[in-house]
């Protein structure tokens, strides 16, 4: 009696119920990870997956009873309306009342994703089985789930031959990049994608239900044809449309082109020549760097894509903040700008394929630490910092992962990206100068530690970890709260919501709208406490000339961020707000403070600049206020009669910021340097670079070994020494590379 009941209830309306307790279960699961407990793209994505599969599923069988005319046409719409509310509707009920009790990042943009990416996923799971049954009656199921496969691996297709690594697909709506990116809201774009899917899936629905107990062969024949004609065709022109990059599309956009020996690069045709011909000769540069290391030639050219801007390069390869290296296509793709820090980085990515395994050409299993740890150790530069240093003051600092989870692809991303990158670089160059490189390459194509040194990973990290200890870098603990003192995307409360509305905010704050840019950046602090919105909003009041409050708001939330990355910004901050109460003697105890702190190089100069600003009397308060030619007219001023060191790095970049005229720029030098400290060893180190990217490498050369010259500090030495090297380089074979350029 009992089996019998429950088999009544199990199977009732066409086994209704078994589907809805896996897409219970489903979601259940769902609220106890990242991201995907609370009502959002994550959340809506996966379910627009499952809700597509198990409605196919679904309908594929009672469909299959309408067409033989066990149920009519009453009984097969009342079933199918219950399972299309119960499909939809659970999930959203349980992410909606987990959010209630819980915490809600945004009940309205989190309806907005469900809506735009969940709700059509039944029509097409109810689109996809009712081409199924009109194809392959007897197997309807079986052809569904094969259809409902190759629709979902399109990405792949797309991801593997195209440049892009954003995906429009009709089961899961819309994938964004990468997990750098954390903005993200419903787009126009996004609506057009979905609204053509209903269209698309609509009219195949409603065509095969109306005439299905009736179809006939040719009817059948001209919709399978009609539906595999119009996919295919919207496949190759949906780049027209932005909802894919292919390579024609990308080299229409960055129309610029040159082709050196080893590289044929592709930039944006408004950038400058002399900065087009710096950057061959730093691909060049490059390339012989990676020779050595990896010890050989590379068999074919490179293509090089510079994007113009972040932005620009999230519209057409799909991320803004990371840049990207497709080994398999013999590609890398980066933001101009960020060459000078990631493009050796993305190189090695493609250097490495010749060795990697697979289709992909990467590390076997796609193991990321192998696949990262190789591209760091080729570029082993981190932040201005040699990454063994950087590795051991995050080691000697408390900053240890789980190594020995070295194949957990979710270990590798479930913590700051800082110490991923750091440890499987640090690592990797442990073992390619103990071992040699062709004992690593056999290791990046099998993945097993055992086989190649004949030794386990527990006993490797065994020896690799003492290398890292050095008591004296535990006095470095503000430097690792600044390289590791982040979370990871994975820990932060409501991501996606708050990047977005932080980005919202810092384009009303661009606009002078002050007024709406605070009501958002208070409305982020009410769910989390985010730097970025505390900065923005002590921004925002700065602007409208709140300074006493815009102080309030720092130093409410300072303590929180106590032994952070944030907490040196918030003090540099606080201090220039001290400035410009008139209160220099709490401004210059900040930023001493910040000076002997020292958590980069970078902090290290602006600090300093501000305290030797303070000495001088006048200049800090109109330096602060003023934009940036005032900035750069001050600091030529405080150079005129004796070099200020610390404020060197900064005048470049202020130079640098509306294209100042080289030789007029070069006339701030005049007097004799002398380096004889970190800051002016530091000074020549960036006006090395700076007269690199102006090709004037015989002073390039000079300063780069007046830099040498301080070795009191052996992390700088290294990165010194490395950048003399690059100089000398450049200086003798640059003309070489020239000569055989071309430009388009």
């Amino acid at each position: 009696m009992i089996v019998s009941f429950l088999k009544k209830i199990l199977f009732h309306f066409n086994s209704l119920l078994i589907y809805l307790i896996i897409l219970v279960l489903f979601n259940f699961v769902l609220l106890q990870l990242p991201l995907t407990r609370v009502l959002g793209y994550e959340f809506s994505s996966l379910n627009s997956i499952l809700i597509t599969f198990i409605s196919g599923l679904y309908f594929s069988s009672l469909l299959k009873k309408f067409k033989t005319n066990i149920i009519d046409r009453n009984k097969f719409k009342n079933i199918g309306i219950t399972a299309i509310v119960s499909f939809l509707l659970i999930p959203l009920l349980i992410s909606l009342t987990h959010s209630l009790l819980t915490m809600s990042c945004s009940i309205i943009d989190g309806l907005l994703f469900y809506l735009v990416i969940t709700f059509p996923s039944v029509l097409i799971g109810y689109a996809l089985a009712s081409l199924s049954i009109i194809a392959i009656n007897r197997f309807n199921k079986i052809f569904f789930i094969i259809l409902f496969l190759l629709i979902l691996c399109i990405p792949l297709l797309e991801f593997y031959f195209y440049p892009q690594i954003y995906f429009f697909n009709p089961i899961f709506g819309y994938y964004p990049g990468t997990i750098y990116d954390e903005a993200m809201s419903v787009t126009l774009k996004l609506v057009e994608y979905r609204v053509l899917n209903i269209i698309y899936f609509g009219l195949i629905a409603f065509s095969i239900t109306k005439i299905l107990s009736t179809i006939k062969k040719n009817q059948r024949t001209i919709i399978l044809s009609l539906s595999l004609i119009i996919s295919v065709l919207f496949f190759f022109a949906s780049p027209y449309f932005g909802f894919s990059t292919t390579f024609n599309k990308l080299n229409s956009e960055l129309k610029g082109t040159a082709i050196s020996k080893h590289f044929i690069i592709h930039y944006p045709v408004e950038l400058d020549k002399n900065l087009v011909k710096a950057l061959v000769i730093y691909h060049e540069y490059y390339y012989s760097e990676l020779k050595n290391f990896f010890k050989y030639d590379y068999p074919r050219k490179i293509d090089s894509y510079l994007f113009e801007s972040n932005g620009q390069k999230k519209k057409l390869f799909g991320t803004a903040n990371a840049d990207v290296a497709k080994p398999w296509l013999n590609c890398a793709f980066i933001t101009y700008s960020d060459f000078n820090t990631t493009l050796k980085h993305e190189l090695a990515h493609c250097y490495s394929s010749v060795f990697g395994s697979g289709i992909f050409k990467v590390a076997a299993g796609l193991n990321p630490y192998l696949i990262e740890g190789i591209a760091v150790a080729a570029d082993p530069v981190y932040d201005n910092n040699d990454i063994n240093y950087i590795a051991s003051i995050a080691y000697n600092n408390g900053f240890k992962p789980e190594l020995n989870n070295l194949f957990n692809y979710f270990s590798f991303f479930s913590q700051s990206s800082s110490i991923s990158y750091v440890y499987a670089g640090s690592l990797t160059k442990y073992l390619i100068n103990k071992f040699g490189i062709d004992k690593f390459k056999l290791l990046y194509q099998v993945g097993d530690f055992q086989k190649v040194y004949n030794e386990s990973l527990n006993k490797i990290l065994h020896n690799y970890y003492p290398t890292l200890i050095d008591s004296s870098l535990t006095s470095k603990k503000d430097e690792a709260n600044f390289y590791f003192g982040r979370k990871s995307i994975f820990y932060k409360v409501c991501p996606r919501y708050v990047a977005d509305r932080i980005q919202k905010a810092k384009e009303y704050l661009i606009g002078n709208n002050y007024y709406d840019a605070i009501k958002i950046f208070k409305d982020v602090l009410k769910i989390t406490n985010d730097y970025s919105a505390i900065i923005g909003y002590a921004d925002c009041l700065i602007k409208s000339n709140q300074i006493d409050e815009a102080k309030k708001i720092i130093i409410k939330y300072f303590g929180q961020f106590k032994n952070s990355a944030y907490q040196y910004s918030l003090e540099l901050k606080l201090g220039d707000l001290y400035t410009l109460e008139n209160n220099f003697t709490k401004a210059d105890s900040l930023y001493k403070l910040l000076s002997l702190q020292n958590p980069n190089q970078t902090y290290y100069y602006l600090s300093n600049l501000r305290h030797e600003l303070v000495l001088s009397g006048s200049l800090l308060l109109p330096y602060l206020k003023g934009n940036d030619f005032d900035k750069y007219n001050i600091l030529v001023e405080l150079n005129s009669k004796k070099y200020n060191y610390y404020s060197i790095p900064v005048l470049i970049t202020l130079a640098d910021s509306f294209n100042e005229d080289y030789n007029l720029f070069m006339k701030n030098f005049q007097f004799k340097i002398e380096v004889n400290d970190f800051a002016s060893a530091f000074a020549m180190y960036k006006l090395s670079e700076y007269m690199i990217l102006h090709l004037d490498f015989q002073r390039a050369r000079k300063m780069a070994a007046l830099a040498t010259r301080f070795d009191d500090d052996k992390n700088f030495s290294i990165i010194a020494n490395e950048n003399y090297d690059k100089a000398n380089w450049m200086y003798k074979n640059s003309a070489r590379i020239l000569s055989n350029l071309k430009i388009f």
